[in-house]
């Protein structure tokens, strides 16, 4: 589920800038440049194009305080969202948490680290993305889940074929409580 979110939102994200890039530039034509309002029947059309990455976004997040929205930096990097279905990194982040993506260190940190203090990463491998711990040995690419996850302990990768897309940050956690959707704790290990 991770995999098809980040997807999405990759190519949210680049859609939304093209989008916002065309806007502009027509907006020079037109004389809308800095306009800061949008009419409501073109925020109308925006939103019933299921096609439009505005509306996808919206539908992805729309759990999310609209509020804290408002306070995201948004040229720092795109945002990522864990899927519904995804434990690995619970219940540090349950699935539905919002995190954004700093694309600017796509190397994993060595060292040791607290719970609270290591790195989380968005890895792509084999066209799926996971949102984890990461160890290097050697040739190989550990990816590591949350010791209290009901995922596999770590799944081991070529390095060659990993890409690190960037490390972590989260913005929104849903709670992880036991009964609810954002988390279940007695869940048994899922298999690779």
């Amino acid at each position: 589920m991770l995999a098809q979110v980040a997807n999405v939102t990759a190519r949210s994200h680049s859609s939304l800038w093209r989008q916002r890039h065309d806007w502009q530039s027509r907006g020079k034509e037109v004389g809308l440049a800095n306009r800061t309002s949008v009419d409501a029947k073109e925020l109308i059309t925006v939103l019933n194009d299921p096609t439009n990455a505005t509306t996808r976004l919206l539908t992805v997040w729309s759990n999310v305080p609209l509020l804290l929205m408002l306070d995201v930096d948004w040229e720092r990097g795109p945002l990522v969202l864990i899927g519904l279905t995804d434990y690995m990194m619970w219940p540090l982040l349950p699935p539905g948490t919002l995190l954004q993506l700093d694309q600017k260190v796509r190397t994993v940190a060595e060292g040791t680290w607290t719970e609270f203090e290591r790195p989380i990463y968005l890895i792509e491998h084999n066209n799926r993305f996971y949102c984890c711990h990461a160890q290097r040995k050697r040739q190989t690419l550990l990816l590591i889940s949350h010791a209290e996850s009901p995922a596999p302990p770590s799944k081991p990768v070529p390095f060659k074929e990993a890409r690190v897309r960037g490390r972590l940050t989260p913005i929104f956690r849903p709670l992880a409580t036991r009964g609810n959707a954002p988390g279940r704790a007695n869940q048994p290990r899922l298999n690779p």
